[in-house]
């Protein structure tokens, strides 16, 4: 294998396959990137064996074949490469599938060699054709992600939780997100009906990867191949094995109504809320919320170190009632609202609280409060 390729570009594409690789591995096929010499063409791809992904780059190859080299020792070689245009070729011959890495004008006399494994031991992504894939806007999936995967958990041993949950109703898509203690949900309608009859859990690691990938992207295209999906935008592809079990019912969660409903100024609520975290007790960072007629107190403390407290004019008339939330909790949901004001809706103090968006009926969310 010997091509040359543009520095910049280069590193651009080890950093959009990376992610997936994990920093547990040190060793090994799954700690290296599969690098695919073909015609006018350089494809990179990494795996953890739950996810794969893969790019592409363009570049003037000189010799078709294929290498696997670290991925963290060849990402740190290409930041701190000091010229325009690099030359990697391999010694085919060689057991230990020496790579070398040099400045392709030949000005610089800088060179490393760089120990790989058998590429064959990393399974790339097929082919996927078109016939097999559905079109659908960037824009709009991201913001459904913004707005729910804050509230998945990463590593909850009920690992139906560790995703989000997507479920097409005809050219409706649900999005929902939880980790047993909140909920986010969103519904918006596309185009075109998505590749899958059932719901989804996709897994966060995944969600962060086409979070990614779509970054600035107008479309991408998403399928279900070999009971896995597959995800594409631009250069980018992503196959990942979906998370198996049964999402629970998630609208026995959400309450179907409220006695108190209240609104609150978003930017004054998030700066009060970030001022009270400083002072909250670790680990539950809990912050009280007590509305009283006309006023809403938000307070937090850590006995014997420091306190805050704070009122706040709002309209509302009901009896006094003191709700205790996780902090981040909070400061997460009130966070992804786009409108000015976040709703507030609840009905005692241990009850599910909701959180809407003033301008968007078709997301809310739920936190159960603390036992105060």
């Amino acid at each position: 294998m010997k091509f040359t390729v543009n520095t910049t570009e280069f590193l651009k594409a080890i950093n959009s396959v990376d992610g997936v690789i994990s920093v547990r591995e040190i060793k090994s096929a799954l700690s290296n990137l599969k690098i695919q010499a073909s015609d006018s063409t350089v494809y990179l791809s990494a795996t953890d064996l739950e996810i794969a992904i893969k790019t592409s780059v363009n570049s003037v190859v000189g010799q078709k074949g294929s290498a696997s080299l670290p991925a963290k020792q060849l990402s740190s070689i290409f930041k701190n490469l000091n010229f325009d245009t690099t030359s990697l070729s391999t010694n085919e011959n060689n057991e230990s599938s020496e790579t070398l890495i040099t400045d392709a004008s030949g000005k610089m006399d800088t060179k490393f060699k760089v120990n790989g494994i058998d590429s064959e031991d990393i399974k790339t992504i097929p082919v996927v054709s078109d016939d097999n894939v559905v079109e659908f806007p960037c824009q709009t999936i991201r913001e459904m992600f913004r707005k729910t995967s804050y509230a998945m958990a990463v590593e909850e041993t009920r690992f139906v939780f560790n995703g989000l949950f997507l479920k097409p109703e005809n050219t409706d898509l649900i999005v929902v997100g939880t980790d047993g203690r909140r909920l986010s949900k969103i519904v918006r309608k596309f185009p075109k009906e998505f590749p899958f009859k059932n719901g989804v859990i996709i897994p966060h690691k995944a969600v962060r990867e086409m979070l990614k990938m779509m970054e600035g992207k107008e479309t991408a295209k998403i399928g279900f191949i070999e009971e896995q999906i597959y995800v594409s935008s631009g250069n980018i592809e992503l196959l990942f094995k979906l998370i198996d079990g049964n999402f629970p019912d998630y609208e026995q969660v959400i309450p179907k109504q409220a006695s108190q409903s209240v609104r609150i100024v978003k930017a004054d609520f998030l700066t009060f809320l970030k001022q009270a975290l400083i002072s909250a007790e670790e680990p539950s960072k809990q912050i009280r919320l007590i509305f009283s007629n006309g006023n809403v107190n938000i307070s937090s403390s850590n006995p014997g170190t420091m306190m805050f407290d704070h009122n706040m004019p709002v309209e509302y008339s009901g009896e006094q009632i003191t709700i205790a939330f996780k902090g981040d909790y909070l400061s997460d949901v009130v966070k992804v609202i786009d409108d000015p004001e976040v709703i507030l809706e609840f009905s005692s103090s241990s009850a599910p609280v909701l959180f809407k968006d003033p301008s968007d009926s078709d997301f809310v969310s739920v936190i159960m409060p603390m036992k105060l």
